[in-house]
């Protein structure tokens, strides 16, 4: 008889055999655990534009700021890379799919930033510019985020500005004025206000980031 596998007690093997499952399953739930976070492109159905008693409504509202995505947003991730954005919405309106409705949103209610060249930039242009560096890039950003000016005078970000009107005017109304409102502007030492592209016709580019993020304090103070 030829010679064949050599001999295992048979709990050896068996405990083998479960050890060498073990990366196996780890390795799906770790793929479940992604595909439980994906996003729209895990849709289930048709778009259904409902209100909170379930009755028609001409568009859908985003779940703002105590949900997970609930500011429209471009929410990079693995499974997420569209070139529109999108939020995750109120009453089961828009898109359905395993983490909730979600629907599609306008380009301008967007988070920008400033970037090196003093231009305003939203997070995936960040990426896209940046690569690998764009995630730490869009981090260090982050103080000089953009804000307008409601009616009350108040400079602020597009969040906080979709806050103020979202009540009043509506998901498409508060774009509507964030669009046509004013930039924000800062008090500089001579005391008067101007806005970021004044600070840049005034000063150099890297002068003008470091005057405009000084007078910060300036207009924190003003608030």
């Amino acid at each position: 008889m030829g010679a064949g596998p050599p001999w295992r007690p048979r709990g050896v093997a068996e405990r083998r055999r479960r050890s060498s499952a073990l990366p196996l399953r780890s390795m799906l739930c770790r793929v479940l655990a992604l595909v439980g976070s994906a996003l729209p492109l895990l849709a289930r159905g048709d778009e259904k534009l409902v209100g909170e008693d379930g009755q028609p409504v001409l568009s859908c509202q985003c779940k703002g700021k105590k949900a997970t995505h609930g500011y429209c947003g471009y929410h990079l991730n693995a499974f997420s890379d569209s070139d529109l954005p999108w939020c995750r919405t109120k009453h089961g309106c828009g898109q359905q799919s395993i983490r909730g409705a979600w629907t599609h949103c306008s380009p301008h209610a967007v988070e920008r930033r400033l970037a090196n060249d003093g231009k305003l930039y939203h997070v995936k242009e960040f990426r896209d510019f940046y690569k690998k560096e764009g995630k730490q890039k869009w981090a260090d950003a982050a103080p000089f985020v953009e804000r307008r000016m409601a009616s009350n005078r108040v400079a602020y970000t597009v969040h906080e500005f979709r806050s103020y009107y979202i009540d009043g005017l509506g998901e498409e109304g508060w774009v509507d004025k964030w669009i046509n409102a004013d930039p924000e502007q800062r008090r500089a030492k001579d005391g008067k206000w101007y806005t970021w592209n004044d600070f840049v016709k005034h000063y150099d580019l890297k002068e003008a980031f470091d005057k405009w993020d000084a007078s910060a304090i300036w207009l924190d103070g003003e608030l």
